[in-house]
């Protein structure tokens, strides 16, 4: 990730409800890169972890902004229109077939 916030204390704060429980240095890794505009690098060198475990962290608190449920995984790829168009309905079909599973109560797993 580039140096930078990516976003605002106040937005961070906002989704600590919906991470679960963290313990507070994985929390303090994902303020200093998300909030304060660490890189991913030095937060993995001043935290004593690898760079990949801190990406990890920081992808957690970015799919609670996005509130992509936990074990989703993000794919870009390029296809052509009518594929895309499939994929895209399937997707929304996954978050319509979540989101009324979540609601009941249920794990909502695919």
């Amino acid at each position: 990730m580039a140096s930078g916030s990516s976003m605002t204390a106040e937005e961070f704060d906002a989704l600590r409800p919906l991470v679960g429980r963290l313990a507070l240095d994985t929390v303090e890794i994902a303020r200093a890169v998300l909030v304060d505009g660490m890189k991913t690098s030095e937060a993995a060198n001043r935290y004593g972890m690898t760079r990949q475990r801190v990406h990890g962290i920081v992808q957690r608190f970015r799919a609670a902004a996005q509130e992509v449920p936990t074990g989703w995984r993000r794919i870009e790829i390029w296809l052509p229109p009518e594929l895309a168009v499939q994929v895209e309905a399937m997707a929304e079909k996954a978050r319509a077939d979540y989101a009324a599973g979540a609601s009941k109560g249920s794990s909502g797993s695919a």
